[in-house]
């Protein structure tokens, strides 16, 4: 049995007992097309759980699409994410998803193209959502700070520009302004409350929930995701306040914080480099953050220029694993020693919420300067080194 085939009849089972187990669910309605150029294939249907967690491991269906159009329903107790994938005749798999919101009872009416769609309405719900996408899509401000930005992608110095940074920060802020304007007006909806929750993110949880949305949005249908966002605010100030707390204890002037790391039977820490009477630049990273990779080669530049001047440089993983670490460092050309397969605990213990992040310690170990990148790793070094 071919893989394509083995997917539509596990689909088909898995949609029988979906509807054999929730007689009392209600139905959730897609009718769609596919766009212009798109010949007729086959979309995998990936449903989430009323947590709104989703994965590719989660197949519940195949829909076929057979002159360029498909319909399909399913019964659904919850409302949560569900995903559509396309699957060619050749049995191939498009690497990106459609992903919208199922909402039991609802019907969504939508125009796909692999992995973008249209949403065109249809029941109450899709078009609350279609009319609020397309206000942040059309909006003049958001069309004002994608033409600035697109003027920065061209040309970098822009952001020492003051008359262009002053237009782009403007542009932002009343973006901000219209959509309050907007949820404001339509604060008996679903659709922007719902948007903002999962996608948006242009407001606080406590201002989009106690300020703008009407108490009937918070205990309706939606309430388990208005509860499960608020829990993981509440975690994320939890979270947040303890970074600050690791901030604190290793800010400017403290001393440096020991940490170890075990790799092919050897155990190595920090205190292996810093502390023994060198400068020591560490620099937290990974193989997947381009901005890590970007600014090795500056690292490289600075070792080469400033290893016989009692400086040293230091790399240290953070949720990489070694075999990708040692071939980015390949790759890269990295000629200064790492700290490999370091746990998450090491980065944390300096509060560190985002990479790459660069320390550097003086000779005893005292954190000089936090956060580096670019020209102020050497013009730090020259300043402590008094070239």
């Amino acid at each position: 049995m071919n893989k394509y085939l083995k997917h539509l009849l596990c689909g088909a089972l898995a949609v029988g007992f979906l509807a054999s187990c929730n007689q009392n669910s209600k139905t959730f309605t897609i009718e769609g097309t596919v766009d212009e150029g798109i010949t007729d294939t086959a979309y995998f249907v990936y449903i989430g759980d009323s947590n709104f967690n989703i994965g590719l491991d989660r197949l519940c269906d195949t829909i076929i699409v057979k002159d360029k159009k498909f319909s399909y329903s399913v019964d659904w107790d919850y409302p949560t994410w569900i995903y559509l994938q396309a699957i060619f005749k050749d049995g191939s798999v498009c690497n990106a998803v459609v992903n919208f919101v199922l909402v039991p009872g609802e019907k969504a009416k939508l125009k796909v193209c692999n992995g973008f769609y249209e949403l065109n309405g249809a029941s109450g719900f899709y078009q609350q959502w279609g009319n609020y996408t397309k206000f942040k899509n059309e909006n003049e401000y958001t069309k004002e700070r994608d033409e600035l930005y697109s003027q920065y992608r061209e040309n970098n110095e822009l952001q020492k520009d003051t008359n262009w940074v002053n237009a782009y920060m403007n542009a932002v802020e009343n973006i901000g302004k219209s959509t309050e304007e907007y949820i404001t007006a339509h604060n008996n909806e679903e659709a922007p409350f719902v948007y903002e929750l999962l996608i948006g993110g242009g407001f606080s949880i406590d201002k989009l929930l106690d300020t703008l949305a009407a108490p009937e949005f918070k205990n309706g249908r939606f309430k388990t995701l208005v509860d499960l966002c608020v829990e993981n605010q509440k975690q994320m100030k939890e979270y947040m306040a303890q970074l600050a707390e690791k901030q604190k204890a290793t800010a400017v002037g403290s001393m440096f914080k020991d940490f170890a790391a075990e790799y092919n039977g050897k155990t190595t820490k920090l205190s292996d480099f810093v502390g023994k009477g060198k400068y020591v630049l560490v620099d937290f990273w990974a193989s997947w953050c381009g901005p890590c990779r970007a600014e090795i080669p500056n690292l490289v530049k600075v070792y080469d220029s400033y290893k016989n001047k009692n400086v040293n440089v230091l790399g240290v993983t953070v949720g990489d694993r070694p075999e990708d670490s040692e071939q980015a460092m390949k790759d890269l050309g990295v000629n200064y020693p790492q700290i490999l397969n370091t746990p998450d605990s090491c980065a944390d213990l300096y509060g560190i919420n985002g990479i790459p992040h660069i320390i550097l310690f003086g000779p005893d170990g005292t954190i000089l300067e936090r956060d580096l990148r670019g020209e102020e790793i050497e013009n730090a070094l020259r300043k402590y080194l008094g070239l």
